[in-house]
């Protein structure tokens, strides 16, 4: 979750909206039955299965509108011998690769991330990230400097500072904020709202100038919860999807991380005397002169003993060749790329539409496209947080608030006819065969069309991601891989969830409960931001 988006909720909010009620009595639909669900079968597929226009040419595509951005950036497409990709199944599964790419490092580390935490999981990889630096690889990282507040986090970016790592997002004493708000008469703004725009990406890239290039992208940043560290602890025990990539694409997620990179490199540059990176280098002179500063840490040795059991792990992964596009969106340019990737792919589909997303606060356009492709006679299931599991529950309630429209198409005459259909699934951590919850948050952001396509990312369905956020995603074309996400889908993400029925959808929109409808409305004062 954004930590961002929890700040500008939690400081507007009183103790009766936020504080007065327990977690787990906040939805009406609290009752739900516990199902078994099973995956169905897909339907025959015209015979002309044209390729889907989301690896079309460039043209095909909307560029910004902004200045001179307006000329297109999106990376092209690559055929399907020239990448190969594997399902991370979950974090624990996703943790290991991680782990095992740094350690096989040759030339370079990039990685980017919202969240980077100071815990056990995060601190294990710093330390392999010194060793790939004093090794002379080139090591670079970028965090969002408005999600990443914790003390100990904070100290071991100075850490990885310290030892010629450069930690962009990050500066010593908290002074991140002079990179993040104009000053007047050295850097006016060019853009009032820049504060609100934060940094979303999530790339792991490994060697990647190099012919032996690897890449993890999804939705998964560098913390405890996303690895899924502590079994012990449920609500930190989260549900999340990566992709391992290999081969030509990587050059484009370099390619995307440099120029964030050189992104920040300028904000710095404008700053005149403040630019940071000066004294971060006279920093270091004195440091490796007189000696490091010593920095310790507090961990549970229980989750350390954890951390280094999951690196030995060796996944079994199975790799296929696929036709794929990466996809880098930055909102503060005007791009809107993955949004209209996934109207090209959801017009494109067929027979079956699987949308899985963690924080869906539906557009207009995406409500729009789901209901056409239902009446053209396609499934769609579209699964998402309930507020038990959500970290921020009043965004689900917002959320909530447009199930109705979106299941009203189940009774139009030309879905009805031509078989589609839509179903909402909320996702409670418990699975229907368990007597408590055993899961946190589902974080992972993927959709998969006619078991033929699929996308995944760190792109949510909600207003952040659509004009705020930058954001990454890759869409792959695999019958075998698609079929395999659609796998985990129906046998293990349904099996944790509860199905919304028209019911629900009603009460949803007009509570009767009155707290919930005070919390809901509440949050709906901030839809925009969401």
């Amino acid at each position: 979750m954004n930590a961002y988006r929890r700040v500008l909720i939690f400081a507007a909010s009183g103790a009766l909206l936020l504080g007065c009620v327990h977690k787990n009595s906040v939805s009406p639909a609290g009752d739900y039955p516990l199902l078994k669900p099973s995956m169905p079968p897909l339907g025959a597929l015209s015979e002309n299965r044209r390729l889907a226009p989301v690896f079309g040419p460039l043209q095909e595509f909307a560029g910004s509108k902004i200045g001179e951005a307006g000329r297109l950036r999106v990376f092209d497409a690559h055929g399907p011998d020239s990448n190969r990709i594997a399902l991370l199944r979950n974090g624990d599964e996703s943790f290991a690769v991680r782990v095992q790419l740094l350690e096989e490092a040759k030339i370079s580390i990039r990685i980017q991330a919202l969240i980077f935490s100071g815990d056990e999981s995060g601190l294990h990889i710093a330390e392999i990230l010194k060793k790939k630096k004093a090794e002379g690889l080139d090591v670079r990282v970028i965090v969002d400097a408005a999600a990443n507040l914790g003390w100990q986090t904070q100290w071991m970016y100075f850490d990885l500072k310290q030892h010629g790592i450069e930690v962009q997002g990050y500066e010593s004493l908290y002074l991140e904020w002079i990179n993040e708000v104009p000053i007047p008469f050295l850097s006016p703004a060019k853009d009032p709202e820049a504060p609100n725009h934060r940094y979303h990406e999530k790339m792991w890239i490994i060697d990647g100038e190099t012919d032996r290039r690897a890449a993890v992208v999804g939705g998964l940043n560098i913390a405890n919860e996303y690895f899924r560290v502590d079994p012990t602890d449920p609500g930190r025990f989260w549900r999340d999807q990566d992709v391992i990539v290999k081969g030509s694409i990587v050059a484009d997620m370099v390619a995307a991380f440099d120029r964030n990179f050189e992104h920040f490199l300028s904000i710095k540059e404008s700053r005149g005397i403040l630019d940071t990176d000066r004294y971060w280098q006279a920093t270091r002179n004195f440091l490796d002169k007189f000696g490091k500063l010593t920095v310790t840490y507090t961990t549970r040795a229980d989750l350390v003993e954890r951390v280094e059991s999951m690196v030995r792990v060796q996944p079994d992964l199975n790799y296929a060749n696929a036709r794929s596009r990466f996809f880098h969106n930055r909102p503060r340019l005007g791009e809107s790329y993955i949004q209209q990737a996934y109207r090209k792919l959801i017009d494109h589909a067929e027979r079956e539409i699987i949308i899985c997303n963690a924080y869906l606060i539906p557009s207009a356009d995406v409500i729009d496209a789901i209901r056409n492709a239902a009446t053209r006679g396609v499934r769609v299931i579209v699964l998402t947080n309930s507020p038990e599991t959500n970290d921020l529950p009043e965004l689900t309630m917002v959320g909530r608030s447009y199930y109705k429209e979106i299941l009203g198409v189940n009774g139009d005459p030309a879905a009805k006819k031509n078989g589609g259909s839509v179903q909402i699934w909320e996702w409670y951590g418990q699975r229907y065969d368990q007597a408590h919850q055993t899961e946190g948050t589902i974080h992972a952001k993927y959709a998969v069309f006619d078991r033929r396509y699929a996308l995944v990312g760190s792109y949510n369905l909600d207003p952040r991601s659509e004009k705020l956020n930058s954001e990454t995603a890759v869409v792959f074309e695999s019958d075998d891989l698609s079929a395999g996400l659609a796998q985990i889908f129906y046998e293990n993400d349904l099996a944790y969830s509860r199905h919304v029925t028209p019911e629900d959808a009603n009460e949803f929109k007009e509570p009767t409960d009155v707290l919930y409808r005070l919390r809901k409305e509440f949050g709906g004062l901030f839809e925009p931001l969401l």
